[in-house]
């Protein structure tokens, strides 16, 4: 009877530490103090850099526009990029109405998360990022809907209506194709799916309308 009662100790000590676990290996959820809230998002003082085949693309400016109206593991946000240069030429990047999904899939520790990123376009656009020497295009470079790319790292800084989301961009895995160009310098046609995006995302939350005041947002 002895040894009976240890073994039932034993299983439910087991099984309290498997609840734990699977407490501890569940995504987190994208959360604000109030709904809905505008995310607006900036690189964190950091350059992004986009590589392919094609050649290696710098921007020195990314920003970041969504809404959140409910709690939940998904956030999207729209982004808008400047001051990019690639290949040697200054780079023009179009996101024509694409977005990034950002879909919380494990945690890392208590204050960060890691998240899939999914690239999702109005009908049949996609991003293209074009090098110019003037008039003459050097390269484009499509980047077409795509889902799961891994990954962002996520974490949470600030307390209050200061708190904020930051996030580590080691995205591998990209598809794309490059057009040809002509001239000096320019790509040649072809495809792959070995593109990679590194680079830094600092995001804030706000009232969606006027005073625009800041409200907290965090992963909880």
């Amino acid at each position: 009877m002895r040894n009976l009662k240890i073994l039932g100790l034993a299983l439910v000590a087991m099984l309290a530490m498997s609840a734990v676990a699977a407490s501890m290996a569940s995504a987190d959820t994208f959360t604000a103090e109030k709904y809905p809230v505008t995310i607006t998002g900036d690189q964190d003082g950091q350059t992004d850099v986009f590589t392919t085949t094609a050649g290696t693309v710098s921007c020195k400016k990314a920003t970041y526009v969504g809404t959140v109206a409910a709690a939940s593991k998904e956030a999207s946000a729209t982004p808008t990029y400047s001051e990019c240069t690639g290949l040697g030429f200054p780079v023009t990047i179009d996101t024509n109405g694409c977005s990034y999904k950002f879909t919380m899939t494990d945690v890392v520790t208590d204050a960060s998360t890691t998240a899939r990123v999914d690239i999702v376009c109005p009908g049949t656009e996609e991003i293209t990022v074009t090098a110019k020497s003037g008039a003459t295009t050097k390269c484009i470079i499509h980047i077409p809907p795509q889902t799961t790319l891994s990954h962002v790292e996520l974490s949470n800084i600030g307390t209050g209506t200061t708190r904020e989301i930051t996030g580590n961009i080691t995205i591998s895995g990209i598809k794309y194709t490059h057009t040809a160009g002509t001239g000096v310098g320019a790509c040649t046609g072809g495809s792959a799916s070995n593109g990679s995006y590194a680079g830094r995302v600092r995001l804030t939350g706000e009232e969606t309308v006027s005073p625009f005041n800041h409200i907290g947002i965090f992963l909880s």
